[in-house]
C-alpha cells in the first residue's frame, strides 16, 4: 500500500519539477524580449544603464512614430520597408501553402512511375545548405527577369521541400474512401481537391503557413543578394542600414522601437492560427495534447 500510494507523490513531485525548469527556461528566453520592449519607450539616457530599469522613469511612445516615419535611409524610411515585408510574407505564404498542399495531395494519394524516387530527390534538397544554392538560383532569377524585382523574393520559395514532406505526411492521414465516394458522385479532381482535401486540412495549413511567414519575414541573405533598390529594401534590410543617431551617438531607444514593430505580424499570425498549428503539429508527432 505504502508503495502504490508513493507512486502518485511522485508523479506529482515529477510534475511539479517539470514545470518548473520549464518556468525559468520560459522566463530566461523572455527576458531579452522584455529589455526590448522595455527600451523601446525609454529615453535614450536610460537604455544603457546598469543595473537595468525595467520600468523607464518617462514612457516615450513617440518612440515608435519617429522610428517607423522618421527618414532616415536614403529619403526612406521604416514604414516603406515594413509595406514591403508584409507584402512579400503573405503572397509567398498563401501560395507557398496552397501548392505545397496539392504537391503534397499528389505524392500522398497518386500512383505514377517514379513517385517515391521524386519524393527522396525532394525531401533530399532540404539537406543542403541554401548557402550551396545560392549562386544558382541568383543566376535562375537573373535569366527569368525578376532581379531587383519583389517578385524574387515571392517565386523561388512558392515551393519548397520540407512544406512539400509535411503536407504529403499529413495526406496520408485522410482516408482514401471519402476520395473514392466523391469521385463515384461525379466530382472532378479539382473539385475533391477545394471541396473535400483542403477543409480537411485546416491543421496542417495552419503549420506551413506559419513557418513560412516567419521564414519569409526574417530573411535577410536573399533580399541582400537579389535586391537593388533601397524602395524595395524589407524590414530586415531596412533593420539593418536604417541610420539611427551619428557616428558617436546611436539611438538605441528607436533602433529597439523598431525591433518592436516587426515583431507584431508574425506575432499576430501566430495568434490567429495557434489552435490549428498545434493541432497541426500532433497530427505529424502523432500525439495528443
Amino acid at each position: 500500500m505504502a508503495s502504490m500510494r508513493s507512486r502518485p507523490v511522485g508523479r506529482i513531485a515529477a510534475r511539479v519539477l517539470q514545470h518548473a525548469a520549464l518556468f525559468v527556461y520560459a522566463a530566461f528566453v523572455m527576458l531579452p524580449l522584455l529589455w526590448m520592449l522595455s527600451a523601446s519607450v525609454k529615453p535614450l539616457g536610460e537604455v544603457l544603464l546598469v543595473p537595468i530599469q525595467w520600468l523607464p522613469s518617462e514612457w516615450r511612445w513617440s518612440n515608435y512614430r519617429d522610428a517607423l516615419f522618421t527618414a532616415r535611409f536614403a529619403g526612406f524610411n521604416l514604414a516603406t520597408f515594413l509595406v514591403n515585408s508584409v507584402a512579400v510574407a503573405l503572397l509567398t505564404t498563401a501560395g507557398s501553402v496552397y501548392l505545397s498542399l496539392a504537391v503534397g495531395y499528389g505524392f500522398a494519394k497518386f500512383r505514377f512511375g517514379g513517385r517515391d524516387a521524386l519524393m527522396w530527390v525532394t525531401l533530399g534538397s532540404t539537406m543542403l545548405p541554401f548557402s550551396s544554392v545560392l549562386i544558382p538560383l541568383y543566376l535562375i532569377v537573373r535569366q527569368m527577369g525578376m532581379e531587383n524585382h519583389l517578385a524574387a523574393l515571392v517565386v523561388p520559395f512558392l515551393l519548397t521541400g520540407p512544406n512539400i514532406f509535411l503536407a504529403r505526411q499529413f495526406m496520408l492521414s485522410i482516408p482514401t474512401e471519402i476520395l473514392h465516394a466523391a469521385r463515384i458522385d461525379g466530382a472532378s479532381e479539382f473539385r475533391i481537391f477545394t471541396a473535400v482535401v483542403l477543409p480537411n486540412a485546416r491543421p496542417i495549413a495552419a503549420t506551413l503557413a506559419i513557418m513560412t511567414y516567419i521564414a519569409s519575414w526574417t530573411s535577410f541573405v536573399w533580399p541582400l543578394v537579389v535586391i537593388h533598390d533601397q524602395d524595395k529594401f524589407t524590414l530586415p534590410l531596412g533593420l539593418s542600414l536604417l541610420g539611427f543617431g551619428s557616428t558617436f551617438l546611436v539611438d538605441y531607444h528607436l533602433w529597439m522601437a523598431a525591433a518592436s514593430v516587426a515583431i507584431i505580424p508574425p506575432l499576430i499570425l501566430f495568434l490567429l492560427l495557434n489552435r490549428s498549428y498545434l493541432k497541426g503539429m500532433e497530427a505529424l508527432s502523432g500525439l495528443k495534447g
